[in-house]
């Protein structure tokens, strides 16, 4: 075993230089979400099973499941890196943090697993496993501003010719629509994709954008014209078709929603929590507009009863809840529930402790939504609805557990409260309609 230095100046130890090489194509694999990603990374450990780097990648890339069902294979990746480095000389520097990392994340310390790699990118400012790994965790604990202080810290060693550039940029648009730059965030996602038309996280960055800024109209001319790019993309590009069929329901074609749910938004391959939040999210705002969705609800429940223990991410916990819910599955709703406050209150991780803070409170809202008993539901949200931005997820994302709430306001004819959070919305959103329908209708009544 050598070391190695990857294109970007990383030291990797390694069989030889051609190993390295094929990790680097997993690395931009993974970068451009492609289905292959696990066939390719399969390839290094392949040719090179003692490859430290390959397992923590392997690792991490279960951990980005969200499932408990993977915790046992992470766990035995990041022991396999570890017992490489042990029995080797100790690996390079990026090495051994990359394991302290890895090993926080696997044991459930999201915030330190991000200090680590907060470390490697200060030394190491083109380590892109290390950008990646600690965009995902910030994304997950709702840490918008440190999304883009990590990529905005790093950019100045990065250049056009570099492999990659414009998946480190797509990076930075997203953190900007995240922290408010609309324009600046449209700019670097429209330039990523011209440097990749198949750049689907740049083209959903600039979709949150348009979102944002109430454009459905040329939100939808944008990514109706990139979506051809995406069929070799993995299940990702579900969500970036759902961002198309929440500007076609800003436009109200209702029927055009319901389409591209049925044929882009779940199809065969949805599966994950991502797939199901998806279809929760949108379901919900469709019903909210009395629209018709059908027994479409009833797959999302099914994949929700699987998971109501794993508690990976209290994102994905709060979405198969509420689909639950809405398909009347109250017992396995409650045990969801209970399971909740039992990982919140005896478990360290860092999903825990949000999940006690902000979960449970949002969680028994939702069961107090479905019994009618909505200002109960609304003490239980006012007070953690400037935190909401902890259950992790986009801005768009986290605008369903918002609408609740305001929709819980006028349901229990608190109207002075429901104006209120309404004209706090319109100062974000003044051309949002969901926002102006209500105020118009609590001014007329």
């Amino acid at each position: 075993m050598t070391v190695q230095t990857d294109c970007w100046g990383n030291e990797w130890t390694a069989r030889d230089g051609e190993t390295v090489t094929l990790f680097e194509e997993t690395i931009i694999r993974y970068l451009a979400m492609r289905t292959d990603v696990g066939d390719c990374l399969k390839a290094v450990l392949t040719r090179d099973p003692e490859m430290p780097m390959a397992h923590v990648a392997k690792a991490a890339f279960l951990k980005m499941f969200a499932l408990s069902s993977m915790d046992a294979r992470a766990a035995k990746s990041v022991a396999m890196a570890r017992t490489i480095l042990e029995q080797g000389d100790g690996g390079t520097e990026q090495e051994k943090l990359h394991l302290d990392a890895i090993d926080r994340w696997v044991s459930g310390d999201m915030r330190g697993a991000n200090a680590v790699w907060q470390r490697i990118l200060l030394r190491y400012p083109r380590d892109v496993l290390a950008s990646k790994f600690a965009h995902f965790n910030l994304f997950y604990l709702g840490d918008a501003d440190g999304m883009r202080r990590t990529i905005a810290r790093i950019l100045h060693a990065w250049s056009k010719d570099d492999r990659g550039y414009g998946f480190m940029l797509g990076n930075y648009a997203f953190t900007l629509e995240e922290t408010g730059e609309y324009e600046k965030a449209e700019r670097a996602g429209r330039k990523a994709v011209e440097i990749d038309p198949a750049d689907i996280w740049a083209a959903h960055a600039v979709a949150h954008v348009y979102e944002m800024q109430t454009r459905p109209k040329v939100g939808a001319a944008f990514l109706d014209g990139l979506s051809d790019n995406w069929s070799d993309i993995h299940a990702f590009r579900h969500h970036a078709e759902w961002h198309r069929a929440l500007f076609s329901l800003e436009l109200k074609d209702f029927d055009a929603v319901l389409a591209h749910y049925d044929a882009r938004v779940w199809t065969e391959m949805a599966d994950d929590y991502l797939d199901v939040s998806n279809g929760v999210a949108l379901l919900w705002r469709l019903e909210n507009l009395g629209v018709d969705v059908g027994g479409r609800w009833a797959v999302l429940a099914e994949k929700a009863a699987d998971r109501i223990h794993d508690h990976r991410l209290l994102f994905a916990d709060l979405h198969y809840l509420l689909a639950l819910i809405r398909t009347d599955h109250m017992a396995l709703a409650s045990e969801m529930r209970d399971s909740m406050a039992a990982y919140a209150t005896e478990s360290t991780e860092t999903q825990a402790g949000i999940t006690d803070c902000v979960g449970i409170p949002v969680a028994d809202a939702l069961f107090d939504v479905a019994a009618g008993r909505h200002g109960k539901a609304l003490e239980r949200l006012l007070p953690v609805r400037d935190s909401f931005h902890l259950i992790g997820g986009s801005k768009a994302q986290r605008d369903l557990f918002d609408r609740i709430t305001v929709t819980a306001a006028i349901d229990d004819g608190q109207a002075d409260i429901a104006r209120n959070l309404l004209g706090e919305r319109i100062d974000f959103r003044p051309e949002q309609s969901w926002n102006i329908e209500r105020w118009d209708m609590l001014a007329a009544s």
